[in-house]
Parts: structure tokens; C-alpha cells; sequence
């Protein structure tokens, strides 16, 4: 039966298919003849068969039809039809870009009404609105600014483009900060792709690295702060939402290759196409690394007991990739994604940090130590306009096979065993074994359905009104559990089944969702409210109400914006359950262990922007109070809620065009008025620059020949790191003080009260031993790229650190780890 449907599916997509693609071709011939006759000079013919048969037209040809029609009447020197043709070209197209060979009359036409318009979005509100009217401070970055920025990945762009983001090394995984709230992963930022969730419902990570292409985006939408009135847990700090091109924009195959040092080998693949109604994108992208050995001496390690050579940049024994496809039939629209990523981890873990030598360890499945992801999404979206309501609904299926596989110290030491949570008898195998690895791995799968509304219940000439609501649902499910120990580089020390039964696991979260949107003359109200429930695994509940408010007055050439907003993210499931596993392992007195609370994120933020003010000049300056509550960290093996920041900032971001010249420039400056963690307080951001800049500037030399070049500054930076074996003697010292006080509380004695001042002293003096404070010069880092286009083919060349300076950066609890030097890598592609 399922046969018969399936053969019954494809004959009915082939008959589809070939008909589309008969008219398509029909269409086609008169396009192209239109070009020939433009190209050979007979403008009035050209004009008159286009005009004669272009609301018939495909989309796929309309685009190239206006551009065209335009080019014909700026050689007649009728500019007044020509900017008409234009400005309908940009409207069907608003991400239109000129090349090179077009005219430069075109060229400046183009860019002229282009900078008459505001960028238009749909991340901060869920429907298209101008980026003067989102109620939340907001990046945009095109694929224009993407190709300037001689950025790899998505934390490159980011990082570039972003004002409070910058990268943090967590020796984990490649990952991010927001004005400075991160973990050892990237699960603080809500990545999307098209709107749809990348973030594990594990681990709540979604990693900006390799498996994300950059070759398919189209733009990059960034919401600077809190945005779980939208969309719930994860949106902490940002949300990212990457825009991929539709079929139309690409309209044939495009492919890249290219190769670098260190090991660098890239390639791509694009096929886009739209058949009247029918648009299909397919992606297909690789990268690898080996790898730039570095020298790290023994002083520069955690335990002092080893130097050696480590991989920077190292990208796994197997290639990061990225595919997927994305097809879209009138309302009706599919996406589906595959990722994978494998990244090496330059020393062992974070409180050690020394050298070792992956190739020495076993491999699980495979897999090496790393920390290695594969990823599966999918999406079926229908919306429809139904008078003045705009119903939308949505159903997704995620899978994830997650492997974190940690070198926990390579050199033998009984010290590291003794902070180890682990049962004696492990201990006692381990002790005096070189070699001591953790490996993590789960299988992950969510069902989940969600639909939506706009209503516009009032549109004059005084007031545009617009309601939309929501609710979601998701199922989520952890099974295939392994949690190990190995010890000797390949030999377990655990392999207990009740780990693997203790980590399987569901939950299931609801939630609903309203928004208004009121403008009236030049304010505009935007208010909106969330609440979530989640039913974790143990069956404890979770209710939060993530609320925002944001007042805007919008003037032509500036606006003004006002907003308050709350988020929280639920603790990962994993972390919850590594808690539990490590309790399971010191026995049943240990199993009541602490619950992992979510973390919330109060912000308020004030922001000034500008448009043209200047002719291609934009402007925007925002000020922020953060205050983060709960925030969730990494003791050895167990995770707390023991992160509380009160932080404050001002961002600067600024972009000028005037052909053949193009500049983004960014700064933010940010302190912190009081910071917990561990306990200890202090008074500055962690592994994140008080100051720091970033200015990309891109010059079109000749017709074929682009120059871009981008500078990074970042000031000094404070790096705090966590002495486990002093933390430890704090932690038992502070456990017997509250055992002091409550013998004391009970039974008010001299002797009691000479234990509690005794342990008093004792817990404030090994309090004050445990942290090191270290800091990171301030430096500034320089790129350059090029690129070159003859015909169909295009060269490009990129070279990051140009001077080779030589820098370090860090992360939570981890010492001071070298970045990478001087890398190159030379691309070459072919438009069909």
C-alpha cells in the first residue's frame, strides 16, 4: 500500500514538474531573447516583448525581467522609466545586489533607492517590519556584509558584526558571549534557521561553527537581548536567525571549493529554482581543519605537571558539514536540514588544561575525543490570509546524537582522582593510570506542532493595530544513554547499566504566547507576554511569564525606542541528569543533590538610531542594564546555579555606503556593578574585553576586482580561574561552618561557639585562596580579503591575522589558551 502511494506521489510531482517546466521554457525563450536584444543595442524590442508578456511571467524571470526593462529606458536616457523598473525589481527582490558588469547608472540607481528604504525583518515581532519600528535592539547583516567580513562561520560574523557579542574558548566547542553571560557551550543564544529551532533540547546547545554554511544565507537577523516573550526558554541573551536564499535568488547551480593551511579543505554546492509557484533550494557544504600546533610550557597549564604541542583550530577526523533543502509551494512551505560537527578540544579539561594526544584514546562509535554533534531537522509550515486575520501553523521533528568525550588530565595524578565524584572502587582501578577520559553520549528526538495568528483590527490613518497570539506544544525524548569512565587511554573503569537507565528520560513543555503591536501617528506601542510550562522529567513543574514592553517614536530620518524585557531558560536536561548520575555514583546519601533552577535575565534598554541623516549614513546607540539571576556553571562534574550578574553597557553601530566604498563600524563598552559566582564576588566582566570594536571596510577597485578588510580590537580582559583542589577545601570547610551553626543555634555553649568561629576563620581564609584572577592583554587583530570575478567564476582569497599575532583567550573556569595565528584559504567558484 505504501508503495503504491509513494509511486502515486512521485508520478503526480513528475507531471507537476514537466509541465511547469514546459511553460518555464516557453517563458524563458522570450526572456532571452529580450536579452540578446538588449545586449545588441535593440532597446525597443527588448522593451516591447517583455512588456507585452511579464505579468505572465515565473517568478523566477520577473527579476531579471524589471532589471532589464531598466537597463533598456537608462539607454534611451529615460530615467524616469528606468527608476520605475528599478524600484519594481527592489520590490520583488528587496535583497537585490548589482555586479559588476552592470552599468555603473544602474549601479547608483540601485544603491540610491536602496538607501531611501529601511531593512525589513521578521524575527523581532514574527511578522515584516521595518527595523525603525522592532521593538528590541536589532542587527541585520546581509550577504554582502557576510562576504566583506573574511569571516569562516557564524561566530566570525557575529562576532564582527554584533556589538556585546565576542568570542569566548571554553576548550569545549566553538562558542560565543553576550555582553558576557555564557557557559562552556553555546546555549544562552537562540539560533534559528528560517525560523525553526537549531538549540539541542538536551543540552540547549547550538554551536555557530562550521555545520552552519554561510554560502546559503541570505541575511542574518540579531535581537540584542532578552526575547522570551517570543519564543521561550533558550532566547536568554540574542536570538540569531539565519535567512537562507530562496531558489529565485540563486536560479541555477553554484558551486566552491577551496583550500588553506593548517590543513583547510572547503567545499559547496547550491541548486535554486522556482517553477511559477514552486521554489526549491538545496544546499550542500564541508569543512575541515587539521590543525596549527602550538607550544604550551608547564607554567601555563592548570596542574603543572606537563608541556607539549596542542591543536588549535583542530575540526575533527571527520569534515563539518551542512545540507539541506527548503521548498516552498505558494503558502505551503518544507524545510529539512541535516548538521554535523566534530570539534577538538586544544588541552584537556577545563580546571587542567594541559596538553595530550587525541590519537592515544579510544574511539566510542567512531568518535574520537572531541565534541562531536549530528543533527536532523524538519519542518512543515502552511499559512493563509483569511480577511483581517493571517493564520499560520507549524509541525517539526528533531534528532540529535550528541557526544562530549573529555580528556579529564593525561599525565598520572592522584590529586585529579581525589575531586573526581566518582565511587571509591573507580578510584581505586584509576589511581596511578595515565590517561583519564570522560565519555558522554545520547540520542535525542522532539515532536512538536505550534500554531499562530495576526489580526489587524484596525488599519486608518491614525492607527495600525495588530494582535497575534499563539500556543506551542513539544514532546521531547533522551534515550541510548552512555555516561563511562576510561582510564589508560583504552580501558574502562565503569560501564554501569543503571547510568545509561538513570539518563534516558521525556519531558514535554506548553506554552502561549500574545502580542500588540499599536501605532498611532509617530508612537508606537509594542507589548507582549509568554507563560511556559514544562513537565521535567521528575515530574516537578515549571511556570514562568516572560513579559515585554517596549514605547518607540518613529520619525523619518530617527526614532527612539524604550523597552523592558524578561527571559529565562530552563536548566538542560542533561545537566540535570549528569547531577543525578554523579549523585548515583557517591551513594544514596547524595542523591537528595541540589535542583537545577532555570536562569532569568531582566534587561532594560534605551536606543537611539538614524537614517540618512547624512546621505548612505546610519546610526544607532543603545544603553542596556542587565540583571541575570541563577546562572548555571560546571564544578569538575556537576553544574549549580551559582552565576549573578548586574551588568550595563552602551553599543555603537554605524554603516555608510557611497559606491565603491562600504563601511560597518561597531563599539561597546560595558561594566559590571556587581557579579557573584562560586561564591566569590567581584567587580568586572569574566574572559570579556570592557571595550571592544570592530570596523570592516570593503572598496570595489575596479569592475572585477573587490577589497575588504576587517580590524578587531579588544581591550584588556580579566580571567577568572577556579582552583578545584582549594575550592574543595573551601567547600568542606563552609559545610562543617553551617553544621557548626546549627549544633550552636541548638545548644548555645562556649565550645560551640568557639567551633563556629573556628571554622568561621578557616572558610574566609580558604575562601580567599581560591581564585586566581589573570588577565588578557588588550590587542587588535587585522584581515584582509579579496575577490575577483571574470565571467561565471569568482576568486576569492582570505587571509585572517595577517600580522600573525600571537593572542590568548578564555572561558569559564579554564586557563589562559592560544588562538590562532596567521590562516589563509583560497576559494574558487563557478556560477551554471
Amino acid at each position: 500500500m505504501n508503495k503504491r502511494l509513494y509511486i502515486i506521489i512521485y508520478l503526480c510531482c513528475c507531471v507537476l514538474a514537466g509541465f511547469a517546466q514546459s511553460v518555464e521554457e516557453r517563458y524563458r525563450a522570450i526572456y532571452d531573447e529580450a536579452e540578446h536584444n538588449y545586449n545588441i543595442g535593440r532597446l525597443d524590442e527588448a522593451i516591447h516583448s517583455l512588456k507585452n508578456n511579464i505579468r505572465e511571467f515565473p517568478m523566477s524571470l520577473r527579476t531579471g525581467a524589471f532589471r532589464i526593462l531598466s537597463l533598456c529606458y537608462l539607454g534611451e536616457d529615460n530615467e524616469l522609466e528606468a527608476e520605475s523598473y528599478a524600484r519594481l525589481l527592489l520590490d520583488e527582490n528587496p535583497y537585490y545586489s548589482t555586479t559588476p558588469s552592470d552599468p555603473q547608472r544602474f549601479i547608483d540607481m540601485i544603491e540610491s533607492i536602496k538607501s531611501g528604504r529601511t531593512a525589513t525583518i521578521t524575527t523581532a515581532s514574527s511578522k515584516a517590519e521595518n527595523l525603525n519600528e522592532v521593538p528590541v535592539p536589532t542587527t541585520l547583516i546581509t550577504e554582502e556584509m557576510i562576504h566583506n567580513s573574511c569571516a569562516r562561520n557564524l561566530q566570525e560574523v557575529l562576532a564582527t558584526y554584533v556589538p556585546g557579542m565576542s568570542i569566548v574558548d571554553c576548550n569545549d566547542d566553538i562558542n560565543i558571549t553576550m555582553r558576557g553571560i555564557y557557559s562552556n557551550g553555546q546555549e544562552k543564544i537562540l539560533l534559528m534557521l528560517n525560523g525553526h529551532r537549531l538549540n539541542s533540547f538536551a543540552t540547549n546547545i547550538a554551536a555557530p561553527d562550521f555545520s552552519i554554511s554561510l554560502d546559503k544565507v541570505k541575511q542574518i537577523e540579531v535581537l540584542r537581548g532578552p526575547a522570551s516573550s517570543l519564543y521561550g526558554g533558550v532566547a536568554l541573551t540574542a536570538v540569531v536567525n539565519v535567512i537562507t536564499k530562496q531558489g529565485v535568488d540563486v536560479n541555477g547551480v553554484e558551486a566552491r571549493a577551496g583550500v588553506g593551511n593548517y590543513g583547510q579543505i572547503k567545499a559547496g554546492m547550491l541548486f535554486g529554482k522556482r517553477y511559477f509557484d514552486l521554489d526549491v533550494l538545496i544546499w550542500g557544504h564541508l569543512y575541515r581543519a587539521k590543525g596549527e600546533s602550538v607550544f604550551m610550557p608547564v607554567e601555563d597549564t592548570g596542574m603543572q605537571m606537563t608541556e607539549g604541542d596542542i591543536t588549535i583550530g583542530g575540526i575533527g577526523r571527520k569534515p563539518s558539514f551542512d545540507v539541506g533543502v527548503q521548498m516552498k509551494y505558494k503558502n505551503l512551505q518544507f524545510l529539512y536540514n541535516t548538521q554535523f560537527s566534530q570539534v577538538i578540544s586544544p588541552v584537556t579539561m577545563s580546571y587542567t588544561f594541559s596538553p595530550y594526544t587525541p590519537d592515544k584514546y579510544r574511539s566510542f562509535n567512531g568518535v574520537g575525543p572531541s565534541f562531536t554533534t549530528l543533527a536532523h531537522h524538519a519542518n512543515l509550515s502552511y499559512g493563509q490570509q483569511v480577511g483581517n486575520f493571517y493564520l499560520k501553523g507549524s509541525v517539526n521533528y528533531d534528532n540529535g546524537d550528541l557526544t562530549h568525550y573529555q580528556i579529564l588530565n593525561e599525565p598520572i595524578t592522584s590529586a585529579m582522582l581525589g575531586v573526581l565524584p566518582i565511587p571509591d572502587q573507580i578510584k581505586a582501578i584509576m589511581d596511578g593510570k595515565p590517561g583519564i577520559a570522560r565519555y558522554i553520549n545520547g540520542q535525542e528526538h522532539t515532536v512538536g506542532g505550534k500554531v499562530q495568528g495576526d489580526w489587524s483590527y484596525i488599519n486608518s490613518t491614525d492607527h495600525q493595530g495588530m494582535l497575534s497570539f499563539g500556543a506551542e506544544y513539544s514532546y521531547f525524548q533522551l534515550d541510548d544513554v552512555e555516561y563511562v569512565y576510561t582510564y589508560d587511554f583504552n580501558k574502562l573503569a565503569s560501564d554501569d547499566s543503571n547510568v545509561a537507565k538513570r539518563g534516558k528520560g521525556h519531558e514535554s513543555n506548553m506554552n502561549a504566547f500574545m502580542q500588540l503591536k499599536h501605532h498611532w501617528r509617530s508612537f508606537i506601542v509594542n507589548a507582549g507576554l509568554r507563560f511556559d510550562y514544562k513537565n521535567r522529567f521528575d515530574d516537578t513543574k515549571i511556570r514562568e511569564f516572560s513579559p515585554r514592553l517596549a514605547l518607540i517614536y518613529v520619525q523619518p530620518k530617527w526614532n527612539l525606542k524604550l523597552s523592558y524585557s524578561k527571559s529565562f531558560i530552563d536548566a538542560p536536561y542533561l545537566y540535570r541528569k549528569t547531577n543525578l548520575i554523579v549523585a548515583y555514583y557517591m551513594g544514596p546519601d547524595e542523591e537528595d543533590s541540589d535542583i537545577l533552577m532555570p536562569e532569568t535575565l531582566h534587561s532594560f534598554q534605551l536606543t537611539f538610531g538614524t537614517s540618512q541623516w547624512l546621505p548612505g549614513l546610519n546610526v544607532e546607540l543603545n544603553g542596556f542594564y542587565n540583571i541575570a539571576r541563577d546562572l548555571i556553571y560546571q564544578y569538575v562534574a556537576e553544574h549549580y546555579n551559582t552565576g549573578n550578574y548586574n551588568t550595563y553597557g552602551i553599543e555603537l553601530s554605524a554603516d555608510y555606503q557611497h559606491r565603491p566604498f562600504t563601511a560597518h563600524v561597531n563599539a561597546t563598552w560595558q561594566g559590571v556593578s556587581r557579579a557573584e559566582l562560586f561564591d566569590i564576588t567581584f567587580g568586572h566582566s569574566l574572559s570579556t574585553p570592557d571595550f571592544a570594536a570592530n570596523a570592516v571596510f570593503a572598496w570595489q577597485a575596479t569592475k572585477n576586482l573587490k577589497l575588504r578588510t576587517h580590524i578587531d580590537f579588544k581591550s584588556r580582559q580579566h580571567v577568572f580561574y577556579l582552583d578545584i583542589l582549594k575550592y574543595g577545601i573551601f567547600r568542606t570547610y563552609n559545610t562543617m561552618l553551617t553544621e557548626a551553626k546549627e549544633k550552636y543555634a541548638l545548644d548555645p555553649t562556649p565550645e560551640n561557639k568557639a567551633e563556629v568561629d573556628y571554622y568561621d576563620k578557616e572558610t574566609t581564609q580558604a575562601q580567599n585562596e581560591i581564585p586566581v584572577f589573570k588577565e588578557i592583554n588588550s590587542r587588535v587583530l587585522f584581515d584582509l580579503g579579496a575577490t575577483y570575478q571574470w565571467r561565471n567564476l569568482t576568486f576569492d582569497i582570505d587571509v585572517k591575522n595577517i600580522l600573525n599575532s600571537h593572542y590568548k583567550q578564555s572561558g569559564v573556569s579554564t586557563g589562559l589558551i592560544p588562538q590562532r595565528g596567521r590562516w589563509y584559504l583560497a576559494t574558487v567558484g563557478y556560477k551554471f
